[in-house]
């Protein structure tokens, strides 16, 4: 009786103390856990586009004078006036010393402002194409800026990078005592140190 006894307070004690360590884990977020809760929001690290490009292109033997996107439009604009587009946080980043542009969207209409200023004030003649008609020719980068479905394999040819903004996560990753920056490009993905 009195090892019964003992038995079911020694299980009962450690059942305690397990559920105490799980509750302390619990109320405490990590670092990552923040991160990864900010995340599914959206890409965090759209203010920091150019700075990673950059070192996208420099991986893979590329410089900004021949960078040449396609940019496709977000499926999802902001529900208010109020709310900023981060497609135009994307061009904004991307548009000082670029020799080229296309913009495959449902909205041309949209970019009519902005495709005014670039030719006003750097001579860059924007492309504009609906999503059907989407041509590659000249394209060496495709900036993925929809949030809905699938990363588009079809876009997914040799000599063109394809970088999905939404659709597949972007996370850091700590190798070596560094933050890094891990990014899906295409099938692979790629590593990028942060500043």
């Amino acid at each position: 009786m009195v090892e019964e006894k003992q038995e079911r307070t020694g299980i009962l004690g450690w059942l305690k103390h397990k559920l105490n360590e799980i509750k302390k884990r619990s109320q405490k977020l990590t670092e990552e856990e923040i991160w990864e809760e900010a995340s599914a929001e959206g890409n965090p690290f759209l203010p920091q586009l150019r700075w990673i490009l950059e070192q996208i292109l420099d991986k893979y033997a590329m410089d900004y004078r021949t960078f040449s996107p396609l940019l496709l439009d977000t499926d999802t604009p902001p529900e208010s006036m109020l709310d900023e587009d981060d497609v135009e946080l994307v061009l904004e980043q991307i548009s000082n010393d670029l020799n080229f542009l296309r913009i495959a969207t449902q909205r041309p209409e949209y970019f009519a402002s902005y495709i005014e200023r670039m030719y006003e004030d750097t001579g860059l003649v924007v492309q504009t194409s609906r999503r059907e008609e989407i041509s590659l020719e000249g394209i060496n980068v495709i900036l993925d800026m929809e949030r809905r479905g699938n990363c588009h394999y079809r876009y997914m040819k040799e000599g063109i990078l394809y970088i999905p903004l939404y659709k597949r996560p972007w996370s850091r990753v700590k190798m070596l005592q560094n933050l890094d920056i891990s990014i899906p490009i295409g099938y692979n993905t790629v590593i990028v140190k942060e500043r």
